[in-house]
């Protein structure tokens, strides 16, 4: 559909959004209670999937697996087996809930791969979260519908302030397939071009650039791709002390004039100074707070950073790209820097940061661009006019 107002107005339809998770839920309820029901993985997620399936008075099956190292495991009594081994359970036909969401995962290759069996009932990880979402909590962007469609109006008019045809293409694919599970819809991503694109923005030669959620260097690897060697300072901001490890690694293999450039922070940042406890994992998907074994300060960018010009402020902080803007209020207002922010990990950040950026900064152009499949890494980019190309 290359109307995309009018893609959008429909995929957000109330209507039809009742009426399809009326018919996902009953199709799961009727495969959990008849033993026909099979989950897609057993890590992490589809385990917290088959916990709440059984909570529900519902049975999985079994758990399937691509890789042969996990067949014949047992998961809180429930069999990890081959895709052939699952359906001699059974019977042809499954509902099939694909239970991943994670990096580099396709979910049109798992559909492509459980139809060599005929399989044709197949639900994406969304559909647990629209029949289970009260007993599994909110999982980055997975969550219920409801959300989205109460904000339908406010989704209508981000769509409208977006740039550029590419970037409501993008909004509205990802919308489409939150909302109607419509994963052809969903455009080829750039994974090289994510955060620091110049055909976005423009940054100058002595450009201060902020990266929050630094993880080992992989931002700071991109800006040097598009930006190269001429900028002013790059402060790196990375709580992890794994990844900050890494971080300062990569760091100190660049040539040493732009690794002079380079400043790190071993913190986290937020909306207050204060103290952050995580547990580290050296993985992108760190999460900060609650009772983790390792504390790390917190500090604010307005105090960090007090007193320097900031240029561009590049987020991707594991839902906390809300605080972290809370303490950034001041640098923004005053230096109206560009912005590259993460809107993934909370259900609602592909509406509420977007809105954010329209009130900070009203003459930005903002761009909305897919970097990772299945609604991962999907990135706004708010572009002041002096840094448009």
């Amino acid at each position: 559909m290359t109307d995309t107002r009018a893609w959008l107005a429909e995929t957000l339809d109330a209507a039809r959004i009742r009426a399809m998770q009326h018919s996902t839920c009953a199709m799961l309820d009727k495969a959990a209670a008849e033993g026909r029901l099979l989950i897609i993985g057993s890590a992490l997620l589809p385990m917290r999937i088959m916990r709440a399936v059984r909570q529900g008075g519902g049975r999985v099956a079994a758990m399937v697996e691509y890789a042969p190292r996990f067949w014949g495991r047992d998961a809180e009594g429930v069999p990890v087996l081959s895709l052939d081994d699952a359906l001699a359970l059974t019977g042809p036909d499954p509902v099939v809930l694909v239970g991943i969401w994670s990096p580099h995962h396709v979910h049109a290759d798992t559909v492509a791969w459980l139809a060599t069996r005929g399989i044709t009932r197949i639900l994406p990880v969304m559909a647990a979260f629209w029949r289970w979402g009260a007993a599994l909590g909110e999982h980055y962007q997975l969550s219920g519908p409801e959300p989205l469609v109460a904000a339908a109006s406010r989704i209508m008019a981000v769509h409208d302030r977006l740039a550029d045809a590419d970037s409501k293409r993008h909004y509205a694919a990802d919308l489409a397939w939150r909302l109607a599970f419509d994963h052809a819809a969903l455009p080829e991503p750039r994974p090289e071009a994510i955060y620091f694109d110049r055909a976005l923005m423009r940054l100058p030669d002595d450009a201060v650039v902020v990266d929050g959620g630094a993880f080992s260097g992989d931002a700071l690897e991109h800006f040097l791709r598009w930006h190269g060697p001429r900028f002013g300072r790059f402060h790196a901001f990375e709580p992890d002390p794994i990844s900050f490890a890494k971080l300062t690694q990569y760091r100190d293999r660049l040539p040493p004039a732009v690794a002079a450039q380079v400043t790190l922070h071993q913190a986290g940042i937020g909306a207050a100074a204060g103290e952050l406890r995580l547990d580290p994992s050296g993985t992108p998907g760190t999460i900060t707070g609650g009772s983790g074994s390792v504390v790390v300060p917190c500090v604010t960018l307005d105090a960090a950073l007090a007193g320097e010009r900031v240029d561009c402020i590049k987020l991707d902080t594991e839902g906390q790209e809300h605080p972290v803007l809370d303490g950034a209020a001041a640098i923004i207002a005053r230096h109206q820097p560009a912005l590259s922010i993460s809107i993934y990990h909370k259900p609602d950040d592909i509406v509420t940061l977007p809105e954010r950026a329209i009130a900070a900064l009203p003459d930005a152009a903002l761009h909305v661009r897919s970097h990772d499949h299945d609604g991962i890494d999907l990135v706004l980019t708010a572009v002041p006019r002096r840094f448009q190309p």
